[in-house]
């Protein structure tokens, strides 16, 4: 594990791990959010973690743009943390319901994501094209722009810790990722860092080609340079 100082750091890692990969394509994981429950129904809270959401999708974009010029096949994939606020806010309709509803709004055709998610990607010529979507396996939630954590951590895999195993059920499902040929890109959460490297990286993966960048969610009011200075910093792993 290495502690980054700034961000011209970080992104000269990570485009020398592309280039190191010999894979062909590169899967971006960034852009992670909570979803929040309103009494209205269930939002993408973009700036609840402070920079983490928006900056880390920037980053994303950045290093996609980098590996897309090196003729890689880029996609991106968001992470929705359905879990964590699920009973913050309990008035008007039932979590669940609206949770159903929002991954229903994202789902299909003419789904889009957050406009300032749109925003990020598009600068740097991608859009929901690019983006793997998850077949929630519910009525009108077969192809989601959002992978629901929640459902990820209902897999049947014998993985105590449930960080680790959702992540694990991503990575092993083909038809999301392709081990073989494929590089991960991976924005974390700093609070997640034990259960991916310790249980997943470690013990419940093999044969993963992978760059794993952990930033601090809890500093919500911390500007983009705080977050490379403050005690934990942001830290890097290549795998």
């Amino acid at each position: 594990m290495t502690k980054i100082k700034n961000e011209n750091e970080l992104k000269e890692a990570l485009q020398r791990d592309i280039e190191e990969s010999g894979k062909n394509k590169v899967v971006i994981q960034s852009g992670h959010f909570p979803l929040l429950y309103l009494p209205h129904g269930a939002i993408e809270g973009i700036n609840h973690w402070g920079q983490f959401s928006p900056y880390t999708l920037e980053l994303g974009c950045k290093i996609g743009s980098f590996a897309r010029e090196l003729g890689k096949d880029v996609r991106f994939v968001f992470f929705a943390d359905d879990h964590s606020y699920e009973f913050s806010n309990n008035t008007g309709m039932k979590c669940k319901t609206k949770r159903s509803k929002f991954y229903r709004s994202k789902s299909g055709i003419g789904a889009t994501l957050h406009p300032e998610y749109q925003r990020i990607m598009r600068e740097q010529g991608f859009s929901e094209k690019d983006v793997i979507r998850h077949n929630q396996g519910k009525q009108g939630r077969e192809d989601c722009l959002y992978f629901s954590e929640k459902l990820l951590r209902n897999s049947t895999r014998d993985i105590g810790n449930v960080c680790a195993r959702e992540y694990v059920e991503f990575l092993e499902n083909p038809v999301y990722f392709d081990k073989t040929n494929s590089h991960l890109i991976s924005f974390v959460p700093n609070r997640c860092k034990g259960h991916i490297c310790d249980v997943a990286l470690d013990v419940e993966l093999e044969g993963i080609s992978s760059s794993h960048v952990f930033i601090e969610t809890m500093m919500p009011f911390a500007n983009r340079e705080e977050l490379y200075r403050e005690f934990r910093g942001v830290t890097y792993r290549g795998d």
